[in-house]
């Protein structure tokens, strides 16, 4: 069993150096990446201020028209209110004078009779 543990304190005595610097390797390129990603952010972060510039540009050149349509929308829904509102009335006016309206036609039919004079085939007929 001694001989077992003196190979193995040997073994790790060579080993552990090695691993050392193997694990120290590894944080290095970890290390390097980090610092990659970290001027990447920094890069797109430095680009953020003038692509919301250009945003805010683009943004008021669309509010004019953007404008202009919601005045134009308001228009044509006053103009279906107004129409709606106007047919309501007729359709009222109408229902609440139809018998007036009936007896009107009527009466102008009955005249249109009463003036007709018989021609001389209804007579003769």
């Amino acid at each position: 069993m001694n001989e077992f543990i003196l190979a193995a304190q040997n073994l790790s005595t060579q080993l552990l150096p090695i691993l050392g610097v193997a694990v120290l390797i590894c944080l290095l390129i970890v290390l390097i990446n980090i610092n990659k990603s970290v001027k990447a952010v920094n890069r797109t972060l430095e680009k953020t201020p003038t692509t919301i510039d250009l945003v805010d540009q683009s943004l008021e050149k669309i509010q004019a028209p953007l404008d202009t349509t919601v005045k134009v929308s308001k228009t044509v829904e006053s103009i279906h209110d107004s129409s709606v509102e106007v047919c309501k009335k007729s359709v009222e006016f109408v229902k609440d004078n139809f018998e007036t309206i009936k007896e009107k036609i009527i009466g102008e039919k009955k005249e249109e009779e009463v003036k007709k004079e018989p021609s001389p085939e209804d007579l003769i007929g």
